[in-house]
């Protein structure tokens, strides 16, 4: 669209609802429309924070491979088989990692029958272990292991230590 004409494109939905539900319309009504090459610039529009509404559209940019900004989390939804609290590991992780945007992978799967894979196509994964969980990092196995109960330190230091020596300045590439 953007080669057939000359202005630029904003692309909004408004009204979408509060925070979850309006963030699934937008991401489905904008995704759609990103996805097509429709669309220069994009408002999200939520009955919730603003700062939000700003977190929702960069993740619709990440989500398509649009733009990346910070740490892109890929794990799993969690079964009989973790060996670590995979849900707190990546609220907090979230939380914690909010000032990085220098984009990365990081994968966080609770065991290992599917953790390998994930971490084999990511900048840093770990894979729940008993009692010490797995470490990969740029997709290779490492020997060091990390003790599950101080898992979400040792991955911060982790991905603070890539981030450094990545992208020294933390910015958006």
């Amino acid at each position: 669209m953007a080669k057939a004409i000359k202005q630029p494109l904003h692309l909004g939905i408004t009204e979408a609802g509060g925070a979850r539900s309006g963030a699934v319309k937008s991401a489905i009504g904008l995704g759609l429309l990103l996805s097509e090459g429709i669309g220069d610039t994009l408002r999200v529009s939520l009955a919730a924070d603003p700062v939000e509404e700003i977190k929702v559209g960069f993740d619709i940019l990440k989500s398509l491979r649009i733009r990346s900004r910070g740490i892109n989390f890929i794990a799993c939804p969690t079964c009989s088989r973790q060996e670590f609290d995979v849900i707190g590991t990546v609220n907090a992780l979230e939380q914690r990692l909010e000032d990085i945007i220098t984009p990365m992978d990081v994968s966080i799967i609770g065991c290992v029958v599917n953790g390998p894979g994930e971490a084999l196509v990511s900048d840093l994964g770990v894979t729940g272990g008993n009692k010490k969980s797995g470490y990969y990092l740029d997709g290779e196995r490492q020997k060091e292991r990390f003790d599950n109960e101080s898992i979400i330190d040792q991955l911060e230091a982790k991905i603070r230590a890539k981030v450094a020596q990545q992208d020294p300045k933390n910015r958006i590439i």
